[in-house]
C-alpha cells in the first residue's frame, strides 16, 4: 500500500469510526431514555407532579427530545473539552505522561543514541525530526507516537526501551512509530481520546449523582413521609446513567481496540519495509514476550492512550476483546512465519550490544550497501559526475516520476543508510548549530542573507536592531558555511533544525517569526528552491505554534484547485527550461496527468511568489488522490528535458513536503 492509499485508508477509517460511534451514541440515548422513563414512573408513584407527568402522554415525547439534547450535549462538551486539552497535539500527550524532552544537543550517551536513531529515520522519511520525550519512570519496553500532523508529532519512549533493546530492535520500534506518523493514524488516535472521554462523562455524572444522594441520605432518613421526595428519581437516574455510561464506554473501547489492532499489523509491516530487517521489530516483540511485564506502563493516564503504544500496556502475550494490540505471538508470526515460540533461544543468540554508537556509521561500515556512494565522488550515482561537497552543480540521471511518486511516504533501509551518510558528511559546525536552540535560529537567519553586499549589509543592520551583537556574530560565522553547502544537505539541515526550533517558547517564536519576515522582505531576490524551502519551514512551524491550521481536506475535485494547479505547473515548467516552446511543452506534458478531469492553461509571466504561496496552500487542502496527481504532474514537468539537477530534485522534495507528502532523499531512492 502506497502513501496516498494509506492516507485514504485513514480517512475511511475515520468515517467508519464516526459511523460506529454514532450507532453507539444512539444506543446510549435509547438506554438513557429508558432510565428516564423508569425514573419518571417511580416518581409518579411517590410525587404528585410525577403522577401528572405519568398521566400526560406528551411528556414521553418531551422526555425523548430532552434526552437526545442532554446526551448529545454531555458527550459533545466532554469530547470538546478533552480535545481542547490536547490541542497542542503530541506535546500535550507527552506532558500528560510526564515525559522529559531530550535536548537535541545532549551529550548524554544513552539519550544521544535514541536521538541519532530518530534523526536518521526522520531524514530518511523526509519529515522534520520530531522531539523525543523520555518516560524516565517507566522501566518497561514501550513507545508511542502522538500528534495531529508531522508538525506537532512527538516520539515517547520508556526508559526500559533504551536500557533493554539493542540498536536493531530499537530501530524496529522507531520504524513502527514513524509508520503511525506517516500513515495518518495519529489524528484518529487523538480523536478517539476525546470521544471516549465524552462517553465516560455520562458515567461520571451518574456516579456523582449517587454520591450526592448518598451524602444526604442521613438527613432524609429522619423523615417518615417519603411521598413528595424526588430523591428516588435522582437515585434511579444516577444508577442508570452510571450503568449506561459504563456499558457505552465498554463498547466504545471495543471499537477503539478493533481499529487499533488493524493499524498495528500495518505498522509492523511498514517497519519491516522501512528497515528491511524483519528481525528488528520481531526481536523487540520477543524481548517483551520473554518477560510478560516488560511492556507495562504504570502512568495513571496510560489507559487513555493505550491505543497509541507499541505494545499492550499490561505486557500480556495474549489478546482480549479490549486489547488494543494483537497478541504478541500473532504479531511475531506475521513477521516471521517460521518462528517456533523459542523466546529464550532468541535471547541467548541476540547481539547483547547497546543500542548503538553515539557516532554515525562510517562509509566503511556501509560499504557495498545498495544505493550508497562515498561523498565527494560520483560513485553509485548514474549520470551524477561532478557532485562534490560545496558544489552547486550536478545532474541526476534516471529521474523517473513514477518511481519518485511511489517512494513518497514509503522510506526503506536504503533511505536510512543514505540519511546516516548525509548526517555524517554535514560539516560538524553546521550539524551542531542545527541541534542547538540558539544557533538553529542563527542558522535560519544566515540562510536568508543575500549574496549582494549592499542588501546583506541592510539585513545585518536589521539584525542588530532586532537581536544582539552575539547573535549577529554567530550569524556571520555560519553564513559562509550555509551558502557553500551542497544542495543535498540543505533540506536535511532544515529538517533537523525544524525539530530543534519547536523547543522555542511561544513568545520566542513570535520574535523569531517577525525577524524572519523582515529578512525575507529585505532580500529582493529569491530562488524558487529557497521559496519552497522557507515555505516548508515557516508553514510547518506556524502550525506547530498554533498560528496556522492543519491541512484538513477541503477540496475533493481537481476543478476546485484548477487555478492552483495552473499556477504551480506554470512555475515549475520554467525550471530548467529556457526556450519558450520547451517551457510550453513541459507544461503540456505535466498537464496530461489531468486530461480526464480538465485542461489546464499555461500562465505566462514572472513568478508572483504571493500567488504561488496561495496556490501551494490550496493544494495542501486537497484529497490524497489529487495531491498524487499534482505531484506526478510536477515530477513529469520538471523532468521533461530528461535533465534534473540536484537543486531541482530538492526543490521537488520541498514542494511535496509543503503538501504534507514527505519524500525520502531522492538520490538514494533513484539510485536504488
Amino acid at each position: 500500500m502506497d502513501f496516498f492509499a494509506s492516507q485514504e485508508l485513514a480517512r475511511r477509517n475515520t468515517r467508519k469510526l464516526v459511523v460506529l460511534l454514532a450507532i453507539t451514541l444512539i444506543a446510549i440515548v435509547g438506554s438513557v431514555y429508558v432510565v428516564v422513563l423508569l425514573a419518571l414512573g417511580l416518581l409518579g408513584n411517590n410525587h404528585e407532579i410525577g403522577g401528572q407527568w405519568a398521566r400526560n402522554p406528551a411528556i414521553y415525547i418531551q422526555a425523548l427530545l430532552w434526552t437526545i439534547v442532554a446526551v448529545g450535549a454531555i458527550v459533545g462538551i466532554g469530547s470538546v473539552t478533552k480535545v481542547m486539552e490536547l490541542r497542542s497535539g503530541g506535546q500535550a500527550i507527552a506532558h500528560m505522561m510526564r515525559g522529559r524532552r531530550l535536548q537535541p544537543n545532549t551529550s548524554d550517551l544513552a539519550e544521544r543514541r535514541i536521538l541519532n536513531v530518530v534523526e536518521e529515520m526522520a531524514l530518511a522519511a523526509g519529515v522534520p525530526v520530531p522531539p523525543v520525550y523520555l518516560l524516565d519512570h517507566e522501566n518497561g519496553i514501550n513507545a508511542f507516537a502522538a500528534g495531529y500532523t508531522v508538525d506537532d508529532a512527538i516520539i515517547g519512549v520508556n526508559r526500559g526501551t533504551l536500557d533493554i533493546l539493542n540498536r536493531d530492535e530499537l530501530q524496529g520500534v522507531m520504524a513502527h512509530e514513524f509508520s503511525h506518523i506517516l500513515n495518518g493514524d495519529m489524528r484518529m488516535s487523538l480523536r478517539l481520546i476525546g470521544i471516549l472521554h465524552g462517553v465516560q462523562v455520562i458515567a461520571l455524572i451518574g456516579y456523582f449523582l449517587i454520591r450526592i444522594i448518598g451524602s444526604g441520605s442521613r438527613q432524609r432518613s429522619s423523615r417518615n413521609d417519603s411521598k413528595g421526595d424526588p430523591t428516588i428519581f435522582l437515585l434511579v437516574l444516577g444508577v442508570g446513567l452510571l450503568a449506561v455510561g459504563s456499558v457505552g464506554l465498554f463498547f466504545a473501547k471495543i471499537i477503539k481496540a478493533s481499529i487499533s489492532r488493524q493499524r498495528e499489523y500495518l505498522a509492523d509491516a511498514s517497519s519491516v519495509q522501512f528497515t528491511r530487517n524483519p528481525g528488528a521489530i520481531a526481536g523487540a516483540l520477543k524481548m517483551i514476550a520473554i518477560n510478560h511485564d516488560t511492556s507495562l506502563v504504570k502512568s495513571a493516564h496510560a489507559e487513555e492512550i493505550s491505543h497509541m503504544f507499541f505494545a499492550n500496556l499490561n505486557g500480556s502475550l495474549f489478546s482480549s476483546l479490549l486489547s488494543t494490540h494483537p497478541a504478541l505471538p500473532k504479531r511475531i508470526k506475521a513477521i516471521e512465519p517460521g518462528f517456533d515460540n523459542n523466546y529464550e533461544g532468541y535471547y541467548k543468540s541476540r547481539a547483547k550490544t547497546s543500542i548503538g554508537s553515539a557516532v554515525q556509521p562510517t562509509p566503511s561500515e556501509t560499504k557495498g550497501k545498495r544505493g550508497l556512494f562515498p561523498f565527494g565522488t560520483s560513485a553509485g550515482i548514474p549520470g551524477s559526475s561532478g557532485i562534490e561537497f560545496g558544489a552547486m552543480t550536478g545532474v541526476i540521471a534516471g529521474f523517473d516520476p513514477q518511481t519518485v511518486i511511489s517512494g513518497i511516504g514509503v522510506p526503506t533501509d536504503d533511505d536510512v543508510i543514505y540519511s546516516q551518510m548525509l548526517i555524517g558528511n554535514i560539516p560538524r559546525r553546521l550539524l551542531e548549530a542545527a541541534r542547538d536552540l540558539y544557533s538553529a535560529r542563527c542558522l535560519v537567519y544566515a540562510s536568508l542573507l543575500d549574496a549582494e553586499i549592499e542588501i546583506r549589509k541592510l539585513q545585518i543592520d536589521l539584525l542588530y536592531e532586532r537581536t544582539d551583537s552575539g547573535t549577529v556574530n554567530e550569524i556571520k560565522d555560519l553564513w559562509p558555511m550555509i551558502t557553500r553547502i551542497d544542495q543535498r544537505f540543505r533540506m536535511p539541515v532544515f529538517e533537523i533544525l525544524q525539530g530543534t526550533l519547536v523547543g522555542l517558547s511561544a513568545q520566542q517564536y513570535l520574535a523569531f517569526r517577525r525577524t524572519l519576515t523582515a529578512l525575507i522582505d529585505a532580500d529582493k531576490k529569491i530562488s524558487l528552491f529557497e521559496f519552497f524551502l522557507r515555505q516548508h519551514l515557516v508553514v510547518h512551524l506556524d502550525r506547530h505554534f498554533g498560528h496556522g491550521l492543519p491541512h484538513l481536506t477541503k477540496f475533493n475535485s481537481v476543478k476546485d484547485v484548477q487555478t492552483a494547479i495552473e499556477v504551480t505547473l506554470s512555475v515549475l515548467a520554467n525550471v530548467g527550461h529556457e526556450i519558450g516552446d520547451e517551457i510550453q511543452a513541459a507544461f503540456d506534458k505535466g498537464a496530461q496527468q489531468f486530461a480526464t478531469s480538465f485542461n489546464p492553461s499555461y500562465r505566462n509571466g514572472p513568478i508572483n511568489f504571493a500567488v504561488l504561496a496561495t496556490a501551494v496552500d490550496d493544494l495542501s487542502h486537497a484529497t490524497p488522490a489529487i495531491k498524487k496527481s499534482v505531484l506526478t504532474a510536477a515530477a513529469v514537468t520538471i523532468s521533461f528535458d530528461h535533465v534534473v539537477t540536484v537543486e531541482e530534485a530538492e526543490m521537488f522534495r520541498a514542494f511535496s513536503e509543503s503538501l504534507d507528502c514527505p519524500v525520502p532523499p531522492l538520490l538514494a531512492t533513484l539510485d536504488s
